[in-house]
């Protein structure tokens, strides 16, 4: 990879003038409700095969943007580096960092409602796994996925055990269309969808200043297990409410 031309590093200098990157409130803001994380976010497969981790990007520790880096990338790539579980307010938490896309357990009566189950088993599952080490071990009684892409639903087998699906203890919900729309985009289209996410997300660049330092939403998409359970409720008009494990959801 080649350094900074002079037109680049101008452009970078001028972003850094033009912004506050003096106002640290965002770091705060992701730092709060902090309760745990695992020593190093580094998940396996049952083969071995890393399918996520951090560990590659221990260059964003640099508190300043290099020359090859756009300052806004830069601080938008520092903040994705906060992960574990987080404390949203009473009954609502989230594993943040496991994956491109976060997962949001709701505590019911009786047991937890996860929302988007990320995009692989593995991480699905390392994540329920800390949410239990830190709130005791609860059953999975709902799951939500909120839209079609695979990052938010992908991980459900690591989460809930497809016969407790058929016998009714869990429900799964979705938006009307959800599978058409899964398998359209990600079967019919899939090659389109993983060339374009290749572009997107930097996903084929070396780790590192000067190649793929973050994708916005978070570093990358996992590299585990991609899974599916058809829904089993299906939410049609543009505002409904219901009670999933006690808990009224709008």
């Amino acid at each position: 990879m080649n350094d900074a031309t002079p037109i680049t590093i101008a452009q970078n200098q001028a972003v850094l003038d033009a912004l506050p990157f003096g106002d640290t409130q965002d770091f705060d803001d992701a730092r709060r409700g902090f309760l745990g994380s695992l020593p190093e976010v580094e998940i396996k497969n049952a083969d071995g095969r890393v399918v996520w981790s951090l560990r590659e990007y221990a260059f964003l520790s640099e508190e300043g943007a290099p020359p090859t880096v756009n300052p806004s990338l830069w601080r938008q790539a520092r903040l994705n580096m906060g992960h574990g579980l987080f404390r949203v307010t009473e009954r609502i938490y989230q594993i943040r960092g496991f994956d491109i896309s976060n997962m949001t357990v709701i505590e019911g009566d009786r047991g937890i409602v996860v929302i988007d189950p990320l995009m692989s088993t593995e991480v699905a599952r390392a994540s329920l796994e800390l949410y239990m080490q830190h709130r005791g071990r609860r059953p999975v009684t709902a799951l939500v996925y909120t839209h079609s892409h695979v990052d938010h639903y992908g991980g459900v087998r690591g989460v809930v055990d497809e016969e407790d699906v058929r016998a009714g203890r869990v429900e799964i919900w979705a938006p009307d269309g959800f599978m058409q729309a899964a398998v359209t985009e990600n079967v019919l289209a899939g090659t389109v969808m993983v060339r374009r996410a290749q572009f997107q997300f930097g996903t084929t660049l070396p780790k590192g200043p000067r190649g793929q330092v973050d994708a916005g939403l978070g570093k990358v998409t996992s590299r585990g297990t991609v899974t599916l359970i058809p829904p089993t409720r299906t939410i049609v008009e543009p505002i409904e409410t219901h009670r999933l494990d006690g808990v009224e959801v709008v």
